[in-house]
């Protein structure tokens, strides 16, 4: 994971304080690591799909049953996802954009997850900087979702 820090502070204009401060950043980044980590690995959360947990918790954990079950791989591809991507990056051309990505089961395509990235291009470097995520999750066990409305139900 990549993190840029925005701003700039006035204590680094010597290199003493900007290593201070690198030191400090660090450590903050890895408490933020970790909480992010124990979050998205809980139990019934519907990111866990994004760390390994499988399209549904209702199964074994990939990792735990490619383990279990080296030998058979069916079960490698049998609870994970294939990423798709249905069109190019939307560049509005004023300093963002819109990218889209569809995670769809890996045996059967039915669709799990879209995801919609707003971007914005920073100035000093001409990176792109995710500005905001959408999530919309299509597995029935996480509708219509959290502060969703089920639109495919009520229009069609």
């Amino acid at each position: 994971v990549d993190f840029v820090l925005q701003g700039e502070h006035e204590d680094d204009r010597t290199p003493e304080k900007r290593e201070e401060r690198d030191e400090d950043d660090e450590e903050e980044k890895e408490i933020f690591l970790r909480a992010l980590s124990a979050s998205m690995e809980r139990d019934n959360n519907q990111f866990g799909i994004l760390v390994g947990l499988g399209t549904d918790h209702d199964h074994e954990p990939l990792s735990s049953q490619t383990q279990n079950n080296q030998n058979d791989c069916k079960n490698d591809v049998a609870d994970t996802y294939a990423l798709e991507f249905p069109w190019d990056t939307l560049d509005y051309y004023d300093g963002t954009a819109w990218l889209e990505c569809r995670l769809r089961h890996a045996r059967t395509d039915q669709l799990l997850v879209v995801l919609g990235f707003s971007l914005q291009r920073r100035e000093e470097d001409g990176r792109w900087l995710i500005d905001k995520m959408d999530w919309q999750d299509f597995r029935e066990k996480y509708r219509p979702g959290i502060g969703r409305e089920e639109w495919e139900r009520i229009c069609g």
